[in-house]
């Protein structure tokens, strides 16, 4: 998943290489619903339970974010 993240189109302009925080957050989360949406069918467990369990997409978010933080 971090992976696919890091070669989003938009990861290094929108997300790695932005200063401001809002809009770098909300960068990020556009990113990860458009690759959790790409891996889908390859993920259909993963993506049933972001889709229907907020808590653990956020958790999920978090978790990516640390490792690309790395």
């Amino acid at each position: 998943m971090a992976q696919k993240m890091k070669e989003h189109p938009d990861f290094k302009r929108k997300y790695l290489d932005n200063p401001d925080t809002h809009t770098r957050d909300l960068a990020y989360m556009k990113i990860f619903d458009e690759v959790m949406n790409q891996q889908r069918r390859s993920e259909l467990e993963l993506y049933k339970m972001i889709s229907q369990d907020e808590a653990f997409k956020s958790a999920m978010q978090d978790t990516v974010k640390r490792i690309l933080s790395a």
